[in-house]
């Protein structure tokens, strides 16, 4: 089930209005949001409704064997857990990656094998639940959190429907909580709530849908595009990934405020960082996060030298590619953004003058934006050699003619306004203190926006391939 089909229309408010019927059954209201999830996922394929059961069933019951005391029984426990769990993702997600590319270097040094290829379906938003349900048994083991001893509330928190498919990636100690107690209706909170949705909805269906036409046109052949036009490419592609993804964040954060469940916010308007260090704290946040935590710390982080500090950064940038996609492009992705971070490793530690970009910080901004978009060419590039053809166009003199593509800019430029003059809040609608019939004059005329620039489009989130 996708957020912004009919479907998802009519299931929310059928939630809604059974969730709060329950307010006063802590149990009933977790055992219907448990339903609802599973119906939310089994939607698009019931058959991999067994694989969250098995990581929820296997993860609290593991949990309940590990003790705190750091001992070889507790550490086994913890292993078997993620073992488990990491085998999952790699079967689905990894095994025929890693089978071509060990095949092709066999092939490079003489031998010619013969191995199988399983080609599964990748389960929608395996990356996503796995990762949160990792986090629980290091939590766990690590004396962060006590395992519950409610199955259904840890069932829920694994498959919670809003971020089952897309997250925000949550940590057990601010989502599990919450279904452990009742909870009253926040009617503002619903209303924010809305507002979210419905300005998720716009970033979706206006603008990351119709920059998807234009991307795929212009980066389709780039042997035959000039290097401007691949250059356009890139940008309209960071856009669109950018309003995707955080439209859909949006959306999930936004239906959670409807049941009075707090969500992890996942972007805080990254395209107006002014360096790639700060970018990186404000795109995809839960899953940086999650990767600082249980990669980078363990690993050393900064409590280094420096010459450690960097390979931490490079082999956590490259794990965060992989994780992406089971492709050589999404490693290449992942190990040029760590690149962008390492000059901040030899410089000494500054933070900016003010937690927002002001006017003065513009310039700054559109560097940092430029290589993060260029960067994402060799994200959207299919195979290694479509990347090549991008890069060697962007190397020739064509890089210098006016680009394809400039009337995309139309989708684009009204949303940077808007962003720029909302980005003190958490999203820029989310308090609209005007008159209310001005105020009903927005919310109607971004629904005619959804309406009129939508029609007939069926356009797949692009995060539900990870």
């Amino acid at each position: 089930m996708q957020f912004d089909s009919y479907t998802y229309a009519l299931f929310l408010p059928i939630v809604f209005g059974l969730y709060w019927m329950l307010r006063r059954k802590l149990v009933w209201q977790n055992l219907m949001l448990l339903v609802a999830s599973y119906v939310f996922y089994g939607w698009w394929d019931w058959r991999f409704l067994g694989l969250i059961a098995i990581t929820t069933l296997s993860t609290f019951f593991n949990s309940l064997a590990i003790k705190d005391d750091k001992s070889r029984r507790s550490k086994g426990w913890v292993a078997a857990n993620i073992i488990l769990n990491i085998g999952i993702l790699a079967t689905f997600k990894y095994y025929d990656f890693f089978a071509y590319s060990f095949a092709n270097i066999l092939k490079a040094i003489g031998f010619n094998p013969d191995f199988v290829t399983l080609n599964l379906v990748l389960p929608v938003g395996i990356s996503f639940y796995t990762l949160q349900a990792i986090s629980y048994t290091i939590d766990v083991y690590r004396g962060h959190v006590k395992p519950t001893r409610d199955i259904v509330a840890f069932s829920v928190y694994i498959a919670f429907f809003p971020q089952l498919v897309a997250g925000p990636i949550e940590r057990a100690r601010n989502l599990l909580p919450q279904f452990l107690k009742t909870k009253e209706f926040d009617y503002d909170n619903a209303v924010v709530g809305m507002r979210q949705i419905l300005w998720g909805l716009v970033k979706k269906l206006v603008v990351a849908d119709n920059l998807a036409g234009y991307v795929d046109n212009l980066i389709y052949h780039p042997s035959v595009m000039s290097g401007s036009t691949i250059v356009m490419a890139a940008i309209l592609f960071a856009f669109q990934i950018y309003t995707d993804f955080s439209g859909y964040s949006d959306i999930a954060i936004g239906s959670a405020r409807l049941l009075n469940i707090k969500l992890t916010i996942n972007f805080s308007y990254p395209f107006f960082s002014r360096s790639p260090k700060e970018l990186w704290r404000r795109w995809h946040i839960s899953l940086m996060t999650w990767l600082r935590e249980y990669v980078y710390f363990p690993l050393g982080g900064s409590r280094c030298s420096k010459l450690r500090n960097c390979f931490n950064i490079m082999v956590v940038f490259s794990i965060s590619g992989l994780w992406h996609g089971a492709d050589w492009t999404f490693v290449v992705w992942g190990f040029l953004n760590g690149l962008t971070l390492l000059p901040f490793v030899f410089m000494k530690k500054s933070s900016p003058a003010t937690e927002h970009a002001t006017w003065r910080d513009i310039p700054k901004c559109l560097i940092t934006f430029l290589i993060f978009a260029l960067i994402f060419i060799s994200f959207r590039s299919p195979n290694i050699s479509h990347l090549n053809e991008c890069i060697t166009a962007m190397a020739s003199l064509s890089l210098f003619t006016v680009p394809m593509g400039l009337k995309a800019l139309i989708y684009i430029v009204p949303l940077v306004i808007v962003e720029w003059l909302g980005r003190k809040q958490e999203f820029p609608i989310m308090k609209l203190p005007m008159p209310t019939v001005l105020r009903w004059s927005v919310y109607w005329s971004l629904l005619f926006l959804i309406a009129f620039y939508s029609a007939g489009r069926d356009i797949q989130y692009i995060y539900f391939q990870f």
